[in-house]
């Protein structure tokens, strides 16, 4: 005997902005930030916590990449971000989890927590906000 599921198209909306979510996750575990960057709109909003040296507002892929993306690279040794849990709702997605890395500069590790929150316009991330232990981050920066 077969299970069949159903879902409403609310449901299957949800489902699959959680599966791009999880996909980018994925992505960047292996290193493969371009494929995160190719999966956000072109004029993403990018919102990181105030409190950090690159926090603010960043628009558009290049902007992310400049000021988020080559910064974690170049100032941190095996920065992770490793979500342990994901959560969808219509358009959002909230992913709770933990960054992880030690910092070139100290040589200083952390383990930070996080929230994210992942916006989606048809399929498509327009805009992602964290929220971070900024003091766990930047007392390995100091």
């Amino acid at each position: 005997m077969s299970a069949s599921v159903r879902m409403s198209p609310q449901d299957a909306r949800a489902l699959r902005n959680w599966e791009v979510v999880a996909q980018m996750y994925a992505d960047l575990s292996r290193g493969n930030g371009e494929a995160v960057l190719s999966t956000l709109s072109d004029k993403i909003e990018w919102v990181v916590t105030a409190g950090l040296p690159y926090g603010g507002t960043y628009r558009g892929r290049d902007a992310v990449l400049a000021n988020v993306f080559a910064r974690f690279d170049t100032e941190w040794e095996d920065f992770a971000v490793a979500p342990a849990e994901l959560f969808a709702v219509e358009d959002v997605v909230i992913a709770l989890g933990n960054y992880q890395g030690r910092r070139r500069e100290t040589g200083k590790a952390m383990t930070a927590r996080f929230a994210h929150v992942w916006r989606f316009e048809h399929g498509v991330p327009v805009a992602f906000e964290t929220i971070a232990d900024t003091r766990t981050m930047v007392a390995a920066m100091a």
